[in-house]
């Protein structure tokens, strides 16, 4: 009777709240505040529980039984024990006794929980009750009240009502785009056994998986990138069919960068790299068990690296990102450019990250040169300008008098090409002669 009534009121907790819960198995009953042991059984190869999980569900759920406490000890296998001890407990509650109320005595309860992997022994103390009632005698006074009817002629009052009609002008606004963050999507396969429910971004299965993924993510790329680095953002689950037997989970997700910081978006492999050590490295806590020969970027920005020449004198500091004069002429440069960038791509630009800044060695309109290197960032997959639309931009930005630093517009180099402001503009120039000559030629034709 009572090992049905334990596992009537804990096997649905378990079953909501661990995605690989199979069953419960109580194994035996203790005398003093009745402690139940039980096992706790959950698929192979899927992700286990933490103690503080389970000490949680257990503490925390809503049965008929008042527990107080929670003990979780772990097997990492069948012949070694690992315990691993929390206790949480409750005041022991006596109400007063007075006529015409109840009187409840509980004793505190003791919990103790015992996990084996993959079968879990769980241990459930839960308290004897006693309570003793007394029903208090209460006389009742009914008294019939008596109603006086009173009749009242109600005067009607006729009222004219104007009504004034309202136009009311509607305006429409047109949402200014945002530009698309720095974003890296990646895949890889993770080592449990694939259910539908993961394929459903609603159901439990799917919610637990991912909170897991985003997780353990979060935690290794904050770790290498710091305040680069915004978040994980989990895509999807899918079956990955590894054996005939069995299907394991290839997971798709987003790599969120910062728009904001002066430190250029990792590279593919570098994010790559950086995830097979976490997986590979006993001593890192990575807690997911992934093939790390299936880690893959699928999409990520696109970078054009853009050199300028500004006014300024060039110093060693320069030389060391870590440094202040770095970071503050690096935000000055960004600060400068980027809304130029902006206005000229809203749905493709996203960021510029300043990378180097070396002594140009030449001295215009008597002023100390720098050259100042960037990368220009663009959304996956959008469209990118051409070298003559980027040259156009910074010529355009040149000719802005509210820039703190002056740009020549002499040496623009994109991709590794050397441009100029003067060269862009004879180009122009040629085509269109060019065209013109041919429509003069073309023209007596049809005299």
């Amino acid at each position: 009777m009572r090992e049905q009534s334990v596992k009537t009121e804990f096997e649905p907790i378990f079953k909501k709240t661990f995605l690989f819960f199979l069953r419960l198995i109580v194994i035996r009953f203790s005398p003093g505040s009745v402690l139940t042991d039980m096992n706790l059984e959950f698929q192979k190869d899927g992700l286990l529980p933490s103690d503080n999980e389970i000490i949680e569900a257990i503490t925390n759920s809503a049965t008929k039984f008042n527990i107080t406490s929670a003990k979780v000890i772990t097997k990492t296998d069948l012949s070694t024990t690992t315990k691993h001890t929390t206790t949480m407990t409750k005041p022991t509650t006596v109400k007063p006794t007075t006529k015409g109320q109840a009187t409840t005595t509980t004793k505190a309860p003791t919990i103790k929980a015992t996990i084996t992997t993959p079968t879990t022994k769980v241990t459930i103390t839960t308290p004897t009750t006693k309570a003793t009632i007394t029903t208090p005698t209460t006389k009742a006074t009914i008294t019939t009240p008596t109603t006086k009817a009173t009749t009242t002629t109600a005067k009607t009052t006729t009222t004219t009502t104007t009504t004034t009609t309202t136009t009311t002008k509607i305006t429409t606004t047109t949402a200014v785009p945002t530009r698309p963050p720095p974003v890296v999507t990646i895949e890889f396969v993770i080592l449990i056994v694939f259910i539908p429910d993961l394929q459903n971004t609603q159901s439990v299965a799917f919610k637990y998986l991912a909170e897991k993924v985003q997780s353990e993510f979060d935690k290794v790329y904050k770790l290498k990138y710091g305040v680069l680095f915004i978040r994980t953002v989990v895509i999807a689950f899918r079956p990955f069919a590894r054996t005939r037997a069995e299907e394991n989970v290839q997971a798709e997700l987003e790599l969120v960068f910062s728009q904001t910081s002066n430190e250029p978006i990792p590279s593919n492999n570098d994010i790559v790299e950086t995830l097979k050590e976490a997986v590979t490295n006993p001593t890192s806590g990575f807690n997911l068990t992934i093939d790390d020969t299936t880690i893959s970027v699928v999409k990520s920005v696109q970078i054009i690296p853009l050199t300028i020449l500004t006014n300024g004198t060039f110093m060693a500091a320069l030389s060391n990102k870590s440094s202040t004069e770095f970071q503050n002429r690096a935000s000055l440069i960004k600060a400068g450019l980027e809304p130029f960038f902006f206005a000229d791509y809203p749905t493709s630009f996203s960021t510029i990250s300043l990378t180097n800044f070396s002594d140009a060695s030449v001295k215009l309109r008597s002023l100390s040169t720098i050259r100042n290197s960037m990368d220009l960032a663009f959304g996956a997959g959008t469209v990118l300008p051409n070298s003559t639309q980027i040259v156009n931009t910074v010529v355009r930005a040149a000719r802005n008098n509210t820039l703190p630093f002056q740009i020549f517009t002499s040496s623009i180099i994109i991709n590794g090409t050397e441009y100029s402001s003067g060269e862009v503009s004879s180009r122009i120039s040629v085509l269109t002669a060019l065209f013109l000559v041919a429509v003069s030629l073309l023209v007596p034709r049809f005299n």
